[in-house]
């Protein structure tokens, strides 16, 4: 019984052992992949560098990823040699499959591996250009920039806030529009006013809302717009009075004879040739035009008085009956005497 005992704790213990260190295989295959930047572990690598002025917090470890896939892992984050003051050396470790992607045409970048900020380096890939050797320097981009992003975004932040603050204290339209009562009501009215508009608008008893629900309006809209489209037509055509004056040369030229000589008879009036000219551009002509008219005023004003003879007989009706009486007297006499002309034009002959 006792044997049989120890063989099978024997066994337990086997069993116990083979488990851990299965286990630890597994941890270590994992350590291995991690560090070997997801790919093989036992894939062969090569060191590749880059310079840039801020790396923003990128540690070794972080990723390095290709058209973004991860292809390596970042070993060292220091400062650069002498030669390159002010600089920051970033040494990566790349699987070695990908060195044909990476030539002296591809540029290193940092990237963030999700909203927590965590930094990366990506890299493009290019298929010209020679390929980077082991322990050569990449192009890199000097800067982060998420950095500048996030400066604008703050800048913008500022900015966001000024303006939150000026409306606050009723600076602006729509500072007015929130702490101006006055404002508001007549915004408000407006509104009133824009909505009435518009009702009166849909409605069907005003032309316009029969225009956009009446289709036999439509209709007849239609019918116009086709007629004059019809009338146009013709005149292209040269169809009618209007297509032939259009369409004939002689009527086209003689339109264009006519404007030449206004356009010249406009020119003469502006250098003042003429009459018309000179009275649009000689002064002296038009003051004593209008002395003839002053004159010509007061003459009629005069008679309108009825000072003067003339004015007496457009005002004293005695006058004018009795310059009618003797108007239809002489004109009895010229009919008399045109009767009987002996009667009045007597020739005595005397002999001496």
């Amino acid at each position: 019984m006792a044997d049989k005992s120890k063989a099978a704790l024997t066994w337990t213990e086997l069993r116990v052992g083979v488990v851990a260190i299965v286990s630890l295989s597994v941890l270590a295959f994992a350590i291995l992949y991690i560090g070997g930047g997801g790919g093989s572990p036992f894939a062969s690598k090569y060191q590749v560098r880059a310079l840039m002025t801020d790396v923003n917090g990128l540690k070794p470890g972080a990723p390095v990823r290709l058209g973004g896939v991860e292809v390596g892992t970042v070993t060292r984050v220091d400062f650069a040699a002498e030669g390159a003051v002010g600089m920051v050396e970033v040494v990566m470790r790349i699987d070695r499959r990908v060195k044909p992607r990476i030539t002296t045409e591809s540029r290193a970048s940092l990237g963030s591996l999700g909203l927590l900020g965590e930094k990366a380096v990506d890299v493009t890939s290019a298929s010209h250009g020679a390929s980077i050797e082991d322990g050569g320097y990449l192009s890199a981009a000097t800067e982060d920039p998420f950095r500048g992003l996030l400066t604008d975004a703050s800048t913008s932040t500022t900015h966001l806030r000024k303006i939150l603050s000026r409306m606050d204290a009723g600076e602006g339209l729509i500072g007015k529009a929130l702490r101006d009562e006055e404002l508001y009501d007549r915004m408000l009215d407006v509104t009133i006013r824009l909505q009435k508009f518009m009702n009166r608008v849909e409605s069907q008893r005003t032309p316009f809302g029969r225009l956009t629900s009446d289709e036999e309006m439509s209709q007849r809209l239609s019918d116009s717009v086709k007629g004059i489209e019809s009338i146009v037509s013709r005149v292209d055509r040269g169809e009618g009075p209007l297509g032939a004056f259009v369409s004939d040369e002689k009527a086209s030229r003689e339109l264009r004879s006519l404007v030449t000589n206004l356009e010249d008879v406009s020119a003469r009036l502006r250098k003042g040739d003429g009459t018309a000219g000179r009275l649009l551009q000689d002064d002296a002509l038009f003051k004593r035009l209008d002395s003839v008219t002053a004159r010509l005023d007061a003459l009629l004003a005069r008679v309108e008085r009825g000072e003067g003879a003339a004015g007496r007989l457009f005002q004293d009706p005695e006058l004018y009956e009795n310059l009618n009486a003797t108007l239809k007297e002489l004109r009895g006499l010229v009919t008399d005497v045109r009767r009987d002309p002996a009667k009045y034009l007597r020739v005595k002959l005397s002999l001496f």
